[in-house]
């Protein structure tokens, strides 16, 4: 087994099925995850690492600089690992890559996440993590919902408007979510790259819904055509118009061209305290599919980052 720095172009298809098999209701391709990985911003100083056996990837290793607030104190890293090959110290020697960029960082807290899993808890457990939030996985067939939006909510699909209206709202809204990293700002042209211009966003499925002219809501949708899932990538209201139902609303329009367009799932992950949100899933026919839990670990220089939970 080799590890060595990962090569976007030619281990993508390898991490892809590694993330796939970690995350088994991912909408995913090899371009949307190039595309993800090359528009991770150069402030962020990432680096990422692959475990190689017979010319196939079966592990992957990655750390970076958490980079949407200027006075960042975490470290995000991760390290996955093929089923077929646990226990057998591939986490474990991918991690001694991620530890030493870790240090490089010189930031006093590293974070990792991934779906729970009584391999990957026994794991961040026994190195020195511990829980720091979860977010509920939901998933809907979206065949069974009949329901459109209300007819009195001006809704409008993002292709038909300026998209800079429905980034008003999404960084508003996202500014007000539970995160361990906060989320200061996100510069309009970094948002453009991570949503408008990521592979499998579907414009035409997502929505803004505006009071009186103003953007007050927003639902954001990625698919995959082909395969028939989606995901929302996120869906939110502005301080000003919360409690109306626009949330229900956008995301019911965005269900509705999924469902339009030969999609039968959509999934989404929601902070396990945001309690409007999961009320919002379950009235629109969402059901538990899992947890993806955040684990925290404080770094000194004298006790170094250990081996990240495998997923």
């Amino acid at each position: 087994m080799e590890i060595r720095p990962a090569d976007f172009e030619r281990d993508a298809e390898g991490v892809v099925t590694l993330l796939r098999d970690a995350s088994p209701l991912i909408v995913l391709s090899r371009e949307g995850w190039l595309h993800r990985a090359r528009t991770i911003p150069e402030r962020a100083r990432q680096a990422a690492w692959v475990a190689v056996e017979e010319g196939s990837v079966v592990g992957n290793g990655w750390a970076f600089r958490s980079f949407f607030s200027d006075d960042a104190t975490t470290a995000e890293c991760t390290v996955m690992v093929a089923r077929s090959h646990r226990r057998r110290g591939v986490g474990n020697a991918l991690f001694e890559q991620v530890e030493e960029h870790l240090r490089t960082l010189g930031l006093p807290t590293a974070l990792t996440s991934f779906e729970e899993s009584e391999e990957g808890t026994r794991f961040a457990a026994a190195h020195g993590f511990r829980e720091h939030r979860a977010e509920i996985i939901s998933a809907l067939d979206v065949r069974t919902i009949d329901e459109a939006p209300p007819p009195d909510v001006d809704i409008r699909p993002l292709t038909a408007i300026d998209p800079r209206l429905a980034y008003v709202v999404d960084l508003e809204a996202t500014q007000d979510m539970p995160s361990t990293v906060p989320i200061d700002d996100i510069p309009y042209d970094e948002w453009v790259g991570h949503v408008l211009d990521y592979p499998q966003f579907a414009a035409a499925g997502s929505y803004v819904a505006f009071v009186d002219g103003r953007p007050a809501a927003v639902s954001l949708l990625i698919a995959d055509e082909e395969s028939g899932r989606s995901a929302n990538m996120f869906t939110g209201t502005a301080r000003a118009y919360r409690g109306r139902g626009l949330g229900i609303a956008v995301k019911l329009a965005s269900i509705r061209w999924a469902k339009e367009h030969g999609i039968t799932q959509m999934a989404t992950r929601n902070d396990e305290s945001n309690a409007p949100m999961l009320a919002i899933n379950r009235r629109l026919g969402f059901h538990p599919a899992g947890r993806r839990v955040e684990w925290l670990r404080e770094e000194t220089a004298s006790s170094p980052a250990p081996p990240a939970p495998a997923t």
